[in-house]
C-alpha cells in the first residue's frame, strides 16, 4: 500500500511538472498577443527574416563550434492589442547566458496570425532555457531535444 501511495505521489508530481511546462511554453508578451513556442532545431545556416515574415531575404551561416539555435514562435493578434514597438527576443540556456537574435519584430499587428523563426547563434550542444520576449519567459527546455 505504501508503495501505491508514493508511486501516485510521484506520478501526480510527475504530472505538476508536466502541466507546469507545457503552462511555460505558452505566454502573453503584450496584452492582445499571445505567444507559443512550436519547436526548436538547429541548423549550420539560418534566415535573418523580420517578424512578421517580410522580405528581408538575408541568411547567416555559423563558423566552426557554433550551431544556430532556431526557434519557431506562433502569434496571435487580438482585436485588444495596441501596436508598440517590441524588442528582439533573447534566449537563456541553462546556465543563464543570453544570446540574442539579428531578427527584429516589424508591425507585429498588421496580421491576425503569423509564425516566425528566431535565430540564435549559440555554441554547439548548448542547451537551452527559456525565450525572453517583453516581460514573458517561454520554456524551451522541453523542447530542446
Amino acid at each position: 500500500m505504501v508503495k501505491t501511495i508514493l508511486a501516485g505521489l510521484s506520478f501526480a508530481g510527475l504530472l505538476a511538472v508536466v502541466a507546469s511546462g507545457q503552462a511555460a511554453s505558452k505566454a502573453q508578451p503584450l496584452p492582445g498577443l499571445d505567444a507559443t513556442v512550436t519547436k526548436v532545431e538547429r541548423a549550420a545556416s539560418a534566415s535573418l527574416r523580420d517578424c512578421p515574415p517580410g522580405s528581408n531575404t538575408v541568411n547567416a551561416v555559423t563558423r566552426p563550434g557554433e550551431q544556430f539555435a532556431l526557434v519557431t514562435v506562433a502569434f496571435k493578434v487580438s482585436s485588444s492589442f495596441k501596436a508598440a514597438p517590441m524588442k528582439r527576443p533573447t534566449i537563456t540556456d541553462s546556465v543563464e547566458k543570453k544570446y540574442n537574435t539579428a531578427a527584429t519584430f516589424v508591425d507585429v499587428g498588421s496580421v491576425p496570425e503569423y509564425s516566425c523563426t528566431f535565430p540564435f547563434r549559440v555554441p554547439e550542444g548548448t542547451k537551452l532555457k527559456a525565450l525572453q520576449l517583453e516581460s514573458a519567459s517561454l520554456d524551451l527546455s522541453a523542447l530542446d531535444k
